[in-house]
């Protein structure tokens, strides 16, 4: 599942079979590399759902148990400063010999666990079209900074040619 499918779909209590309010944003933890939460917009008030606390990802909605799982989104606490699937998507993608590989494209998900599965980044073309699109997978990567996301890749290496292949 691309990451970027989670962005408007909206949380759905089951107990009290209510909307909570759509999904504004993805965050994810860097170690192990998995959405760490999701960042919703309710009524007035911005929330995070721990993605643990996540029931199912489903084609039209994301169900929770309850509305009792929500957290308020704050300064300093526990999801602050990771990393979001809107800043994510803004950065370089180089590799470990000074490549430019491209711009991170999208990121796919393993939908039962949140665990990226792969990132695919994309150089050249014209308005979205042509160009190189380069499927990574979440092993190879190294880093995540502020401005560039850093993957291990070596040619010469048989592990490493699984590791980032272009398509």
């Amino acid at each position: 599942m691309d990451a970027a499918r989670l962005n408007g779909m909206t949380i759905v209590s089951v107990a009290e079979a209510a909307r909570l309010g759509p999904i504004t944003d993805v965050v994810f933890d860097s170690e192990p590399f998995r959405v760490a939460a999701l960042q919703v917009r309710g009524e007035g008030t911005n929330f995070v759902i721990p993605f643990d606390q996540v029931r199912n990802l489903g084609a039209d909605a994301v169900t929770v148990e309850s509305s009792q799982v929500t957290q308020m989104a704050s300064a300093g606490g526990t999801f602050d400063g990771l990393p979001r699937l809107s800043q994510l998507l803004k950065l370089k993608v180089v590799d470990d010999g000074g490549t430019l590989i491209g711009l991170l494209q999208s990121i796919d998900l393993d939908p039962a666990t949140g665990r990226v599965q792969r990132l695919v980044a994309h150089r050249g073309g014209v308005l979205g079209v042509g160009g190189v699109s380069t499927t990574i997978a979440v092993e190879a990567v190294r880093s995540i900074g502020a401005d560039l996301l850093t993957v291990a890749v070596n040619a010469s290496s048989p592990k490493d040619r699984d590791t980032a292949k272009t398509t």
